[in-house]
């Protein structure tokens, strides 16, 4: 079997949001003039009897296209929540209230790869920031007490620092906005929930409240407040198609330590060859610098299709042929009878056992000659994940990072499908993986060998750490 059975974790643009837009007006500090918010457009109106016959239609997708939908979720309660919301629905609601209202369906999945969103979202951001849009200006972490700490100020504000608690923005409190996005947000756990929650946030707050021009945010810092008000950011934190070079890196970091950083596993036909061409030139340098153990960053690599690690990273670090997968369940839907391998009825279920050992010859010369460390981190996801257990159930590398709150057995080959009433999409794994070393760990987090622990506010730091450690195991052996 191939490795095409794989899915990818195409990295949705679920932005979710509470029911009901907060209307914020923001003031420069030196013209105290109202700024008209923008917001995404309503859509048209879809009727209350529509939009149940699309959660009738959600709760069947969960029996027709899901493998197994009890492996991540509880189903009595989706299933519960689905008629509590189609109970609810008393008048018509535009498209973006649907999907407003619909999203609230998204922690109950408990699944990265299933969601309900705004499918025009990413279309609307990019002709929001074309025409002169701005968006909340700083990258943030939100914390498990619901607290919004800014971990970058992207060099363009004064007055603001990394670390600086934001107690409100626009006169909303943090911990109203965050409940907002966490309640509509996907994953597989509440942390891995808060994780991408954080990613997100700018365009995310977006989509709640709109783009004011400038925003007035609130800050604490040594337990004194203080209020600032900034012109929003015109860039697109979620660019469609990024350069290469803004997801690869490679470097040499001091004590012949290689540091490779990818941040997907997933590129356009187009990009395909340079990419493999960049992970080629990396191996090549690092053999002709003499790089003794390299560090494989992919602590923001959300997944992908697996044959850009199986061919670009695995030949050059592992030193002998090793299994990704211990066994699939997968729908037999007309994508999958198209992709194969898998052959069936359509629609049944096939689960069986998954022999397929990623071949590790043809680089002898370029292979490290040390140890690989696999650095991790809570946006690690799909593909990711299996590139992380392969590598730690075979030992032919160390996993380092905090612990994750993704399972350590991922779903995957998102079929993504269209509510009919209100058009709104929905994603669905198709197919479970298992991995190599079993199911009995299927359920719990992806947990590293090696902790490190994560620092938002500055990245680099778990690097170098990592490094210190490398450095300090060479000793000890």
């Amino acid at each position: 079997m191939k490795t095409t059975l794989i899915a990818s974790s195409a990295m949705l643009f679920s932005v979710c949001a509470t029911a009901t837009p907060v209307n914020s007006t923001a003031q420069t500090s030196s013209q105290q003039t109202e700024v008209q918010t923008k917001r995404l457009p309503e859509g048209e109106l879809v009727s209350a009897e529509a939009l149940r016959e699309d959660l009738a239609q959600l709760k069947d997708l969960l029996e027709t296209t899901h493998p197994d939908p009890r492996f991540t979720m509880d189903v009595e309660q989706v299933k519960f929540q689905i008629e509590r919301l189609s109970e609810g629905l008393k008048k018509p609601l535009s498209h973006y209230e649907a999907w407003q209202y619909f999203a609230q369906l998204n922690p109950y999945f408990q699944d990265g790869h299933m969601a309900v969103f705004f499918p025009e979202a990413g279309k609307y951001l990019q002709n929001h920031i074309e025409s002169g849009g701005r968006l909340f200006p700083f990258k943030v972490q939100i914390d498990t007490a619901n607290h919004i700490y800014i971990t970058d100020t992207q060099g363009t504000v004064e007055g603001f620092k990394a670390g600086d608690e934001i107690t409100r923005i626009n006169g909303l409190k943090s911990a109203e906005i965050i409940k907002a996005i966490s309640s509509r947000m996907h994953g597989d756990s509440p942390n891995h929930r808060l994780a991408l929650a954080s990613d997100r946030f700018s365009q995310m707050y977006w989509m709640l409240y709109g783009d004011s021009g400038y925003y007035k945010i609130e800050t604490k810092k040594n337990g004194q407040p203080y209020t600032h008000t900034v012109i929003g950011s015109d860039q697109n934190p979620r660019a469609v198609d990024p350069e290469l070079e803004e997801l690869v890196q490679r470097k040499v970091l001091d004590n012949d330590i290689g540091y490779l950083r990818i941040d997907r596993f997933y590129y356009k036909p187009a990009h395909e060859e340079a990419f493999f061409n960049f992970m080629k030139a990396t191996w090549q340098e690092f053999h002709d610098k003499g790089v003794k153990d390299v560090i494989i960053d992919v602590r923001k690599n959300p997944g992908g299709t697996d044959h850009y690690w199986h061919l670009g990273i695995a030949p050059y670090v592992a030193s002998e042929p090793f299994s990704f997968v211990s066994k699939f369940k997968v729908r037999l839907t007309e994508r999958n009878l198209r992709l194969g391998p898998v052959k069936g009825e359509l629609g049944s279920i096939v689960e069986a056992p998954f022999d397929y050992m990623i071949p590790v010859d043809g680089q002898e010369e370029l292979k490290i000659p040390g140890q690989a460390y696999l650095l991790m981190g809570p946006l690690s996801y799909s593909s990711s994940i299996l590139f992380l257990t392969a590598f730690q159930d075979s030992k032919q590398a160390v996993i380092a990072g905090p612990s994750s709150g993704v399972r350590s057995c991922t779903t995957g080959r998102i079929q993504p499908l269209i509510l009919s009433g209100s058009k709104l999409e929905v994603t669905l794994p198709t197919a479970i993986f298992t991995r190599s070393s079993g199911d009995a760990l299927c359920q719990q987090p992806m947990t590293p060998d090696l902790i490190i622990s994560s620092n938002p506010i500055n990245p680099e730091a778990e690097v170098a750490d990592l490094a210190e450690k490398i450095i300090a195991g060479r000793t000890a052996n």
